[in-house]
């Protein structure tokens, strides 16, 4: 019994409140197709009928129901082994077990919390196109992309060598051909090519050398304390400013983000107001760690 249990402790706390909520919300009128009714397993007075099996399985993040569909059978019967063991342990007692009944009560408030902020916070929450634009026109910079260099360079260890190679390279050498033979840079096989890169991510003597040319020029030779370089400048891009489609998602994310923090707040003060909520701040600094940890056995009413 490996998979089910995998799974289950691979998912946090969060999901799993979230995922008991949401399973036994009311999922409208309509009744459930017939096939989904038949039952798939019987142990002593209950079962497990297909919709519930699939509905389970529905439950779990993408990746997960991956995992579960392609080993159905074993994650039945790890459904099945909890099933019993529930079973068994209100058999026990159990649910009348002290620290199990304050696990049970915990969740119970998580799923009511849990359904309250869906209510009042997550289905008002909302932006306009406009307030997207609106974002977009007023944080441009945020959405700038930085200039950007592409370059090549052949790498060798002795600067004699490097000279020789820029005597071939004036005789009309080709750049890629020499790095692909001469260069002793994991990028010889690309022709030195070391692809894109923006300010501070290079070693300071080969970006400032880099950054100064003009694309299609060529450098003189340029000692790194990784050996003798040869720069060629292929490319530039210039700054500029991300346009609204592309930002567009980020920024609804952003706004969205916000509204939810806003409504979260207007919500805890409201209910403040609503329960006459008052903290004794003279007690409240008077208490220290040792306290706390003191008040940690005590038995919740």
């Amino acid at each position: 019994m490996i998979l089910y249990y995998q799974i289950m402790r691979h998912l946090n706390y969060a999901f799993l409140i979230t995922a008991v909520f949401l399973a036994f919300l009311p999922s409208g009128c309509s009744k459930a197709p017939a096939k989904d009714n038949k039952v798939l397993v019987t142990f002593g007075n209950n079962s497990i009928t297909n919709g519930a099996f699939k509905k389970r399985i529905s439950k779990l993040p993408p990746y997960y129901q991956d995992i579960v569909n392609k080993n159905k059978k074993r994650f039945l019967e790890e459904m099945i082994a909890e099933d019993l063991f529930y079973e068994e342990a209100v058999r026990k007692g159990y649910l009348q077990d002290r620290e199990v009944a304050e696990v049970i009560k915990e969740a119970k408030k998580k799923i009511l919390v849990a359904r309250l902020i869906q209510t009042e916070v997550e289905r008002n929450a909302s932006v306009t196109e406009d307030e997207i634009r609106k974002y977009y026109d007023e944080h441009k910079e945020d959405f700038k992309t930085p200039e950007m260099w592409r370059a090549s360079h052949i790498l060798v260890a002795d600067e004699k060598e490097a000279k020789d190679i820029l005597d071939e390279l004036a005789k009309g050498a080709s750049f890629e051909e020499l790095a692909r033979i001469r260069s002793i840079d994991a990028t010889a096989s690309r022709g030195g090519d070391i692809g894109y890169f923006r300010r501070g991510q290079l070693v300071p003597e080969f970006e400032k050398e880099a950054i100064a040319l003009n694309p299609g020029q060529t450098s003189g030779v340029v000692n790194t304390q990784f050996g003798y370089h040869i720069i060629k400048l292929t490319d530039k891009r210039e700054s500029s400013v991300e346009p609204y489609e592309k930002s567009r998602r980020p920024i609804e994310d952003i706004l969205m983000k916000k509204k939810r923090g806003e409504l979260f707040d207007q919500l805890v003060e409201k209910l403040k107001k609503k329960y006459d909520v008052r903290i004794d701040e003279k007690l409240f600094e008077s208490l220290d760690d040792t306290s706390i940890a003191k008040s940690e056995g005590a038995v919740k009413k």
